[in-house]
């Protein structure tokens, strides 16, 4: 959760998709025709025993007067749509050569893809909704063909709307619909894809009474807004969030300016609007652009928004790359997820109470840090680390905080049973550049084992010297999670595998490594993760205090805990 993390999240995010690009549009087969209730759609087969369907709208393009409202069922056609290739990414800012691409997608967007088993009837279906900070990625980077054949099970991705399209929480937006007034339009677009899948999903061999959706990172965190949100309900009966996280705001900092009585963050709707006013020449400087606000009617604001082109409204996020790490995306709006929190929420029952299945990575922050120049050098032969201490302190702490927020508290307050796991792989290679311990297990480093693809982006990590205990890793990994998908419950992965007991059983979790699959004790809390890093002398105090504030700032900063640690908010 370093400042840095936006940029290098986006490149490490395209990096990890590589691994399981999607190889479906490589047909050789004509596919099979099926009816749905827009219209008829034709997908095709591929290599992997699967048949693919892609870039089917599930929602209307969410353009102009549409934008920041919610999803509108998707306009009947007549004509057969050819789904022979994936979806377009949604409107993401493009990174590089800005002035040549300022812009990735469109906002013509809420699509799904489709995997299924050849002659697939009543397969349990899994909907994944990717990570990427809610402000990147797309459906089309994850390939559910080895997943769906190897399982049985049918494999949907969907897109959703991303950054400020699908994450603005001004007033003037919100109050245009009272009965349903959350700027959280990306989670409505999950939703819509849901209520597609359930009408639709038994026409591609789905049940649609026996559906998982699963997500990793952002993704993962979209997995809990979905089993908070009351609209979602009947929608899933399973839940599975890999490396999700609850670092969630309030509303106000979602709103706010920075020098409000309650601090907005920098990329809050006032700070945005205020951007995109000085920008279209309405004011001179964000305090004039501010006060110009102030007077606008909420018919104006939402008037001006809406006259924005895609690549104005996206200028503002482009052009400060870091500030993806302070973008609101799942509130507590008191709408989605309560504004008390996810604890008070889990531990009422007021969710949507399915069986879920819920982990991180032990290296989680090293996905960040070996991408960062603060902590590595880069040589002929690779990245080196710095200090290695002080490389492994801070991803201890970072990645401990993050099992014990995402992952533990979250399986210790909910009432639906629950079921834990870490993900410890570390066999990538330690020469010419030692990537078992700069990188190990990552963040996202699971995907390409849970979709059984290792190909493409990762021939550094993914070797032949360890081929043979990452497929059999990935295997047994697929395993649980379509057995899970199944029934509910991983148990012995349909068969022959430890059985993965329920965590309120004795708050253990599976941890998933080369050369062991066995339950473990949880025995970290958050009062032992605080005395740990307070007392690491291998982390000078500033790096402690930059640590303890990272891990506590949302929704709002834990005062009494900073001036325990004697630092400043």
């Amino acid at each position: 959760m370093l400042t840095v993390r936006s940029l290098t999240a986006a490149l490490l995010g395209a990096a990890v998709t590589l691994a399981v690009s999607l190889s479906a549009c490589a047909a050789t087969e004509p596919g099979v025709r099926v009816e749905t209730g827009e219209g008829p759609v034709l997908g095709v087969s591929s290599d992997s025993g699967a048949r693919f369907w892609g870039a089917i709208p599930y929602a209307a393009a969410p353009v102009g007067d549409a934008r920041w409202r919610p999803p509108q069922p998707a306009p009947v056609r007549e004509a057969m749509l050819e789904a022979v290739e994936p979806g377009a990414p949604c409107a993401q800012p493009a990174y590089g050569d800005a002035a040549a691409a300022p812009v990735l997608g469109s906002e013509d967007c809420l699509t799904l893809n489709i995997h299924a088993p050849a002659e697939a009837e009543g397969a349990p279906v899994m909907v994944w909704i990717h990570g990427g900070g809610n402000y990147a990625g797309a459906a089309r980077d994850y390939d559910g063909a080895v997943l769906a054949a190897r399982e049985g099970v049918v494999v949907v991705t969907i897109n959703y709307r991303l950054g400020p399209f699908g994450w603005f929480h001004h007033p003037a937006i919100r109050g245009e619909r009272p009965d349903a007034p959350t700027g959280q339009f990306a989670v409505l677009d999950m939703i819509a894809a849901l209520q597609w899948v359930k009408a639709n999903i038994a026409g591609f061999g789905g049940d649609a009474e026996r559906v998982t959706i699963f997500g990793e990172s952002a993704g993962g965190q979209n997995i809990y807004a979905l089993v908070f949100a009351e609209p979602a309900a009947g929608l899933f009966h399973r839940a599975i969030s890999q490396s999700g996280g609850l670092w969630n705001m309030s509303l106000a900092q979602a709103v706010n300016p920075q020098d409000a009585e309650t601090p907005g963050t920098r990329a809050s709707a006032s700070e945005i609007l205020a951007a995109w006013l000085v920008a279209a020449r309405r004011a001179d400087d964000r305090a004039e652009a501010l006060e110009l606000l102030s007077a606008m009617s909420d018919a104006e604001i939402t008037a001006f928004m809406r006259g924005l082109s895609t690549e104005a409204v996206l200028a503002s996020y482009r052009d400060q790359p870091d500030l993806g790490y302070d973008l609101p995306s799942v509130v507590l709006d008191g709408v989605i997820v309560s504004e008390d929190g996810h604890q008070a929420q889990l531990a009422s029952g007021d969710y949507n109470q399915v069986p879920i299945m819920l982990g991180g990575n032990l290296n989680e922050q090293k996905a960040w840090m070996g991408f960062d120049p603060a902590y590595v050098s880069f040589t002929e032969t690779g990245p080196v680390a710095r200090d290695r201490d002080q490389y492994a302190a801070v991803d201890e702490h970072y990645s401990s905080w993050w099992n014990a927020s995402a992952v533990d508290d979250i399986a210790d307050h909910a009432v639906s049973p629950v079921y834990a796991y870490r993900f410890d792989w570390t066999d990538a290679p330690t020469e010419p550049a030692d990537l078992a311990f700069l990188v190990g297990a990552a963040h996202g480093m699971e995907i390409p084992f849970v979709f059984g693809d290792f190909s493409g982006g990762f021939e550094a990590l993914f070797t032949e010297d360890n081929r043979d205990g990452r497929e059999t890793l990935s295997r047994a990994m697929s395993a649980y999670w379509a057995e899970f998908a199944r029934s509910g419950d991983p148990g012995e992965g349909g068969g022959g595998l430890p059985q993965w007991e329920v965590w309120d059983q004795g708050r253990r979790k599976m941890i998933f490594d080369a050369g062991e699959i066995a339950m473990a004790p949880a025995p970290l809390t958050f009062d032992t993760l605080v005395d740990r890093l307070l007392a690491d002398d291998r982390l000078s105090k500033d790096e402690r205090c930059m640590i303890l504030r990272h891990n506590t700032m949302y929704p709002e900063f834990d005062l009494g805990l900073l001036d325990r640690a004697g630092c400043a908010p």
